[in-house]
């Protein structure tokens, strides 16, 4: 009888956890489809502003699919770049401590410390808010120690090593520099995109 009921428990919590998953999904999929919009409405009119509606409605998605799967990292990640996009268009409310998108970064590192694209995104994320301080080097440091060879890391180092050259420290420039060189020599065409873009002084 007690083991019949135990695998009962077991089949009903195996259910209830399929059903969690699928239902994240479904947010998931919404989220990830308001982003994409976003993204593609922005880069062809750069006048395109989210409405504060829907922006609410995407925010909502995340916790939903956050609340069914909370240990899936992914969705912090996504989380963070949506309220990334929110900051950028004067819809994330600033907090006293930290604005939202900042501690939703955080979180996204916390839930998979060893990703080195949220260390990259994270030091963005700051340098869109104007926090070029020593939070800001350690998490450029720390995507290049955990994907140098990755070229959105290197193209990330490029771009905040030359636009923020005389703010660093020295050891970081460096790091950065040699981050740009690597993608010199293992993505040329980009490294030269960059290069007439954020041309050096």
């Amino acid at each position: 009888m007690a083991a019949g009921f135990a695998r009962y428990c077991f089949i009903s919590g195996g259910i209830n956890t399929a059903f969690n998953l699928i239902r994240s999904e479904i947010w998931r999929y919404q989220t990830q489809d308001f982003l994409e919009f976003w993204q593609a409405e922005t880069k062809a009119d750069s006048n395109y502003e989210i409405s504060q509606r829907d922006f609410d409605v995407t925010v909502k998605g995340i916790d939903n699919a956050l609340d069914n799967a909370p240990f899936a990292s992914e969705l912090r990640v996504l989380k963070a770049r949506i309220l990334e996009q929110g900051f950028r268009h004067g819809l994330t409310p600033t907090q006293t401590v930290e604005p939202v998108d900042l501690t939703a970064w955080k979180e996204a590192i916390l839930a998979r410390p060893g990703w080195p694209y949220s260390w990259s995104d994270y030091a963005s994320a700051r340098s869109q808010h104007s926090l070029i301080d020593k939070e800001f080097e350690a998490a450029l440091v720390r995507a290049d120690e955990l994907g140098p060879w990755e070229q959105k890391v290197m193209e990330n180092a490029t771009v905040l090593g030359r636009y923020y050259r005389g703010w660093l420290s020295e050891p970081v420039q460096q790091r950065l520099d040699d981050s740009s060189a690597r993608l010199a020599q293992l993505y040329p065409w980009r490294a030269k995109q960059l290069d007439k873009q954020y041309p050096l002084p």
